[in-house]
């Protein structure tokens, strides 16, 4: 066995760690960096394919000579092949410093640190050994991403060209107004938004209004054609606009007058875009709709990049002159949700966008507000904005395992009360009845689902998830049976305190008489409860509190409850975009705790040690149906890179507890056959090194759980989103 690995002066890999060899360094497995092959493509009998790449995740550029080339192509070990004068340095150190890509700029997308309590960690957690360094769930491996992931790019995404008639403030505002779509075009979309969408922002009559107001005072700058110094005129005003602070007042009325119409901000108009790209983004992609657009906006993905785009562009505006107020924090809420659909949940950008968030929030002063105040439409509108603010942290902090930026013990939470934004913005009598018929927790008594309602469920919980979050990230010495027992209990209690109409029930599934956006919003309600509880079921099982059954009775459910969206996916068709999402948060952790639990008791005999129950036929027909839903999933979905690879994850899982390896007395010359390089199979399985996860030991060594790179993978580029994707 070659024991010689590439050492010496030979350049290592940015985090200093020794390159791989392909198949390893694509299967996210150890290499020992042997040559002229390494051990494990001996033993799997791939030694062609066993190559050290110089540069190889660089994207290949035109020039043949620019290209990644072969480092080691089972060329034997010489006392030369170190020195600073071999063909092996020379082609190294030609393609260490990769071109870069013009299209996709500087910038280098890393996921960053990922905690304990990340979407992953499940599977990490029980690896059978913990020894290799290699885990990373970032994206660091690829140097280069699309601009729209990068929030250092987002800021100069729609600069002008070289020739701006204006300053570059008024150019760029010019062109975020040529790209408004016509008016019939923003009357379909804002008439869909308001009937299918949900926003936790601002009222969504208050952004059509705004948008009415837009076309009634703009358009004749706004018709077709449009005329670049017209779009400038009204841009120029939009910026001088910005530059003033904004008064705040208590009724809607006065409120809208001060930042509609003439004076129309970049922060208000951001927010018509935000609702426009919400509407694009709900549509199916095959929806007639697109087929009536032209040019790039044929494509859902493309005209909702197009439009989000310009949210950020006005968000870039609104900072212009440092002023925070109210409607700038609902444009960045709406931009930061409209990120995580594009980019993905754990993008280094969202995490960046979140902070900004909640740097706007706090210094507006929202999580501090005073209480007992008078009920009017701006105080509701500020404590749902910190309430959604102070919800996404603390979700974005449980997907990734860093550290929430809010605490409840530094904030005021208040709870919007329980009234439709219609009656919000009327105010008055018709409000102040609405207050009055409130039973006395603040919740509606008719049975109504509004905006309010869905924020307080979520507000209720989130404080608890805060002081989760504390036990699992924080120092392990606070950890107590006590304490995890109290979270549970609150957990439970906090949910039975609900009002009937907000509890789930499976019988809503085939009750007619149930609308489907109650059904929605009260499944999301359960399954949210339930990812609470099973991080702190997951806790009190690690700290020995609990023995695990109640844990995997929770996963069960919430199994169960994440393929019931899948299932029912025609009733839902306007949050197919949040699909992917809604995996991460609640099928992948599930599924980890049952598939972990699986294995172990096809590892184990029967009566070897204390099982727990667990109906594997339920459980191995849920995971099945979670495979279809992840593989639905669309390339176009920002979570799409991870869906897949846990996909293969799950699939390989359930073929190791369905199809258990043969026995290893096997004749060896039936099992050189299935792995030799001639047919490409595997145990019936072919064999490709690219979703290789290392199941050469079968059960007896789950190392293969340690090695995953959960967020990157070679099954797609990011970048490039052919047509052929979209089929």
């Amino acid at each position: 066995m070659a024991s010689n690995g590439l050492g010496g002066g030979l350049p290592r890999r940015r985090n200093g760690k020794q390159q791989a060899c392909e198949p390893c360094r694509k299967a996210k497995v150890s290499c020992d960096h042997s040559l002229p092959t390494c051990d494990r493509c001996r033993r799997r009998k791939v030694t062609s394919k066993c190559v050290y790449l110089a540069a190889p995740m660089t994207r290949p550029v035109p020039d043949a000579r620019t290209r990644s080339e072969p480092l080691i192509a089972g060329a034997p070990l010489t006392p030369s092949t170190g020195s600073s004068g071999s063909p092996v340095s020379s082609t190294l150190f030609k393609d260490s410093c990769p071109k870069p890509n013009p299209e996709s700029g500087p910038f280098i997308k890393s996921g960053g640190f990922f905690g304990p309590t990340n979407f992953s960690a499940v599977f990490l957690e029980n690896s059978s050994n913990l020894g290799n360094d290699d885990i990373q769930i970032s994206n660091d491996a690829e140097p280069y991403v699309a601009s729209y992931e990068s929030l250092q790019s987002q800021t100069f995404l729609m600069l002008a060209g070289k020739e701006p008639r204006g300053s570059p403030r008024v150019a760029l505002g010019a062109k975020i107004l040529n790209a408004l779509p016509d008016h019939q075009t923003c009357k379909f979309l804002l008439g869909w938004y308001i009937e299918k969408c949900h926003g936790c922002e601002l009222p969504k009559e208050a952004y059509v209004d705004l948008a009415n107001s837009l076309w009634t005072t703009y358009g004749r700058q706004l018709a077709e054609p449009r005329r670049p110094e017209e779009l400038e005129a009204v841009s120029l005003i939009l910026c001088k606009n910005a530059e003033t602070g904004l008064e705040e007042f208590e009724d809607y009325d006065r409120w809208f007058t001060s930042c509609s119409g003439a004076n129309m901000r970049w922060e208000t108009l951001g927010g018509v875009f935000g609702a426009l790209t919400s509407a694009v983004l709900s549509l199916p992609e095959r929806d007639p709709f697109f087929s009536s657009q032209q040019g790039d906006r044929r494509s859902r993905r493309n005209f909702s990049i197009e439009l989000k785009d310009c949210v950020q562009a006005c968000v870039t505006l609104s900072n212009y002159m440092d002023l925070i107020n109210v409607p700038m924090v609902a444009l960045l809420i709406k931009n930061l949700i409209l990120q995580t659909v594009i980019s993905g949940d754990v993008s280094l950008v969202v995490w960046r966008q979140l902070g900004d968030l909640v740097s706007a929030t706090t210094a507006l002063g929202l999580h501090r507000l005073t209480p007992d105040q008078p009920i009017t439409f701006l105080s509701e509108t500020k404590k749902r904005l910190f309430n959604a603010t102070f919800v996404c942290n603390m979700g974005n902090s449980l997907l990734t395992g860093r550290p929430p930026a809010l605490s409840h013990r530094l904030c005021h939470l208040q709870l919007p009360l329980d009234v439709c934004d219609q009656v919000l913005m009327k105010g008055g009598e018709e409000l102040q009845r609405a207050i009055d018929d409130l039973d006395p927790n603040g919740w509606n008594r008719d049975g109504n689902i509004f905006i309010n309602t869905s924020v307080r469920n979520r507000t209720l919980l989130a404080p608890i998830l805060n002081e989760a979050l504390e036990l699992f990230l924080g120092d392990p010495q606070n950890i107590t049976g006590e304490i995890i027992k109290d979270l549970m209990v609150r957990i439970e209690d906090t949910y039975n305190s609900f009002p009937d109409f907000l509890k789930f029930n499976m019988a809503d599934v085939s009750n007619p008489e149930v609308p489907d956006f109650k059904v929605w919003l009260r499944l999301c309600g359960r399954l949210m409860m339930l990812e609470h509880r099973l991080l702190l079921e997951r806790l009190a099982f690690k700290q020995n509190i609990l023995d695990g059954q109640s844990m995997v009775d929770c996963a069960r459910e919430m199994l169960e409850l994440t393929v019931l969206i899948w299932v029912q996916r025609d009733r839902f068709i306007e949050h197919h975009h949040d699909y992917d999402w809604m995996l991460m948060c609640w099928g992948i952790p599930s599924s980890g705790v049952l598939c972990v639990e699986l294995l172990k008791q096809t590892k184990l005999p029967q009566g070897t040690q204390h099982m727990l129950r667990i109906p594997r036929s339920e459980i191995v027909q849920n995971l099945s149906l979670l495979i279809g839903f992840l593989e639905w999933i669309k390339p176009s979905a920002g979570n799409y890179q991870l869906c897949g690879r846990m996909r293969h994850i799950i699939k390989r899982i359930l073929d190791q507890i369905l199809n258990p390896s043969p026995p290893s007395s096997a004749p060896v010359a039936s099992q050189e056959t299935n792995n030799g390089e001639g047919n490409g199979f595997e145990n019936g399985i072919q064999y490709d090194p690219m979703l290789d996860v290392g199941f050469d030991d079968g059960l007896d060594n789950l190392e293969w759980l340690n090695t995953v790179d959960w967020s990157r993978g070679p099954w797609v580029d990011l970048q490039d989103f052919s047509a052929t994707k979209w089929g």
